[in-house]
């Protein structure tokens, strides 16, 4: 029989999250606020996967941005209803801080999006709610 012995702040532990974001209509080109994504403790981010939903025959480019600095660039194509894809990060993105963020920038207002975040929590990582207010 398996047994689990790794406590949570074990380099071995590994936990892989998911946080599910998206928008009821995209009301303007630029960074959609209802897509950044932030931890309140170290985490890593591994993916990034967007559905684009209700679209008429429109072409979407997505910027991811990590602290506002481009990561990858998505362009989504269909007129079709739903359409999925994954940006492609080139490394593992780690947020260190509750000011750490990854964001996404759309070019129309056009569409309806939802985003997937996955990440893992840094071993060892702790958040002081304390700390954060003072």
């Amino acid at each position: 029989m398996a047994s689990f012995n790794d406590s949570y702040d074990s380099p071995n532990y590994t936990l892989i999250r998911q946080a599910v974001m998206g928008t009821e209509g995209i009301a303007a080109a630029g960074i959609q606020n209802a897509l950044t994504f932030r931890s309140r403790v170290a985490a890593v981010v591994t993916g990034v996967g967007v559905v684009l939903t209700s679209v008429s025959s429109v072409t979407l480019i997505l910027t991811l941005l990590v602290n506002g600095s481009v990561a990858a660039i998505l362009t989504l194509s269909n007129s079709a209803n739903e359409v999925a894809r994954e940006f492609t990060l080139t490394a593992n993105r780690t947020l260190t801080s509750l000011l750490d963020r990854m964001e996404i920038s759309t070019n129309k207002d056009k569409g309806e999006v939802s985003v997937v975040y996955e990440y893992r929590i840094v071993p060892g990582a702790t958040f002081s709610l304390n700390a954060a207010l003072s």
